[in-house]
């Protein structure tokens, strides 16, 4: 912020600046918007054609992978014919020694025709060539094999993962990843399986198609998400679950922050992703940005340089009278315009030297007229503060004094003789404290002989607490600036659902400030004429016929010697009161 702050006002401090800045501006931003939007353009059409180009290699991919699939499924479709002689025969005869001989030899052309990692047939224990060991095996091998699940499974394509092959296949006892299309034929009377077959492929097979094709991570997943192949071979087998895979064949890229994912629905269903980085569409159209950017660093000097002596120019003599302005204060006798005496005659002055002359005449005038007018406003802030505060002494008392002429009326003597002593205590107390400012904790001793004063005429159906927090009571303020209040509390709070009246004074610490709040329990303040007070407030409104003693209060303390304090008032008739 404070560097933010130092280039805004080293802008705007001078003509010279500023009309540097406007310059800069005019021409500036033009440049730079017409760049932006041949970048932008230029950045859309380059980026779509890398785009294109990796989808393309990927379209190209995709029917290598596809071809590879359904070469692997037309020969599962082939050995189900030989399938269906092999589980007719179930005896030891040469013939069906034959037959299995035939369909072995069959299998194993396949295998190595097409390049399968294998091909495995499981078939039921009774059949003589289920012991075989090679390609056939019995049924109960699935659950060493951990495919017993795929008995009754709908998939045509799995993955799975460490697949071992016999040891006469292969010695190493190395297994591989592999995916499999696999066959299974179940009885539909007995709903026995007959058999299952698989024709494996490994995974890395996949994973090279995906290294050749291009420089980017590419991978294939199934339908829950589990990687079968990928560039990198370390991540085959986990999940990737933050892609949605809802796509249709109109719209194959998805975007999110940093990437694009090209998705592909494979042949068998699964998904083939392609990650294209944001950074390598940047990196192949850096050439570009390059150029653009050397056009704009070698434009920026030559103007500002254009710019920067055309406004000097322009602004020496401005510059020089505005600083000149810019020194002058109140009492100044002159101010340095040194550069009009360079001038020749008076004849030569233009606009600006004329107002060079205008302001040193108009200065002396300011001097000899502001000093006055700043005293003569002090003086009368300090009479109107002090008129305001004298006006509500004679309201309060003639409030009291009226209560007193009552309460001798009907015949309490003793309660008005108590009354008048506590008064004689209220103005030898306050006119103790002439200052126009007094302590909180005195002017909670003169509420509270005001409140005492109120209980002896009300037959003790008054009662109050005080609450201060330690050490406020030293805190100054504005005298008579809660009795007001009180009495507006006692006068309006009285009604016949509400005999007993109870005010509690708090006295706490704001942020920055004191905040004195005073609750009753009365009747409340119609909507009407809330409305009308809150008015008032807002606009600091002294009305001498209704609500003048918190009107007061509030003008008085609104003043910026105390504070610029605010009187609020939140009522609802028949509920609470606070002030």
């Amino acid at each position: 912020m404070t560097v933010i702050r130092y280039v805004k006002n080293f802008i705007f401090s001078k003509y010279h600046h500023r009309l540097i800045f406007s310059f800069l501006i005019c021409t500036m931003l033009p440049l730079i918007l017409m760049g932006s939007v041949l970048y932008s353009i230029t950045h859309k059409i380059a980026g779509d054609s890398i785009l294109n180009s990796v989808i393309l290699a990927d379209d190209q991919l995709n029917i290598r992978i596809n071809n590879r699939l359904n070469q692997a499924q037309k020969v599962s479709g082939t050995i189900q014919y030989d399938m269906y002689s092999l589980i007719q025969k179930m005896s030891d005869s040469r013939e069906d020694f034959a037959i299995i001989s035939n369909v072995r030899d069959n299998i194993s052309l396949l295998k190595s025709t097409f390049d399968f990692y294998h091909i495995d047939i499981f078939l039921d224990e009774k059949n003589i060539a289920a012991s075989e060991g090679l390609f056939f095996h019995p049924l109960s091998d699935l659950r060493k094999k951990d495919l017993e699940d795929i008995i009754n499974s709908n998939q045509k394509w799995i993955y799975k993962k460490q697949y071992p092959l016999p040891y006469v296949i292969d010695n190493t006892k190395n297994p591989q990843d592999v995916i499999a299309c696999l066959n299974v034929l179940n009885n539909q009377v007995s709903g026995n399986t007959e058999y299952v077959y698989l024709v494996l492929l490994r995974t890395d097979e996949l994973s090279q198609m995906l290294q050749d094709s291009v420089d980017l991570t590419g991978y294939i997943i199934d339908k829950n998400g589990t990687v079968i192949s990928h560039t990198s071979k370390e991540l085959i087998g986990n999940k990737i679950n933050n892609i949605d895979l809802n796509i249709n064949s109109d719209n194959t890229i998805i975007e999110n922050s940093s990437l694009y994912y090209h998705i592909v629905i494979l042949d068998n269903g699964w998904y083939h992703i392609t990650e294209i980085p944001k950074n390598y569409i940047f990196k192949h159209i850096y050439t570009l940005l390059r150029t653009f950017l050397i056009i704009i660093f070698l434009s920026v000097p030559i103007i500002l340089s254009v710019i920067f002596f055309t406004s000097i120019n322009l602004t020496d003599r401005i510059s020089k009278l505005s600083s000149a302005m810019d020194n002058f204060k109140l009492g100044n006798k002159s101010i340095d315009l040194n550069y009009m005496s360079s001038l020749d005659s008076s004849e030569s002055f233009d606009e600006v030297d004329k107002l060079g002359l205008t302001f040193l005449n108009m200065q002396s005038s300011i001097n000899k007229n502001m000093q006055s007018i700043l005293e003569l406003t002090l003086s009368e802030e300090k009479l109107k503060y002090q008129l305001l505060q004298s006006q509500i002494n004679p309201h309060f008392l003639y409030n009291i004094l009226g209560t007193i002429q009552t309460c001798q009326t009907i015949g309490k003597i003793d309660i008005a003789n108590h009354m008048i002593s506590n008064l004689t205590r209220f103005y030898r107390m306050s006119l103790r404290k002439s200052d126009e400012k007094i302590k909180i904790k005195d002017e909670l001793e003169i509420s509270k002989l005001y409140l005492e004063m109120e209980q002896l005429c009300r037959q003790d159906t008054l009662s109050w607490t005080i609450n201060a927090e330690d050490g406020i009571e030293n805190f100054l303020i504005c005298k008579f600036t809660l009795q007001p209040f009180l009495e507006n509390s006692i006068l309006h709070g009285y009604s016949s659902e509400h005999p007993n009246i109870h005010i509690n004074i708090d006295v706490c610490y704001g942020d920055d400030e004191v905040i004195i709040t005073i609750e009753d329990n009365g009747c409340g303040i119609p909507n009407d004429k809330l409305k009308q007070i809150r008015y008032k407030l807002s606009n600091h409104i002294v009305d001498y016929n209704q609500h003048f003693g918190i009107c007061n209060v509030n003008k008085r303390i609104s003043n910026t010697d105390f504070g610029n304090g605010i009187v609020l008032i939140e009522s609802e008739e028949k509920k609470v009161q606070k002030l």
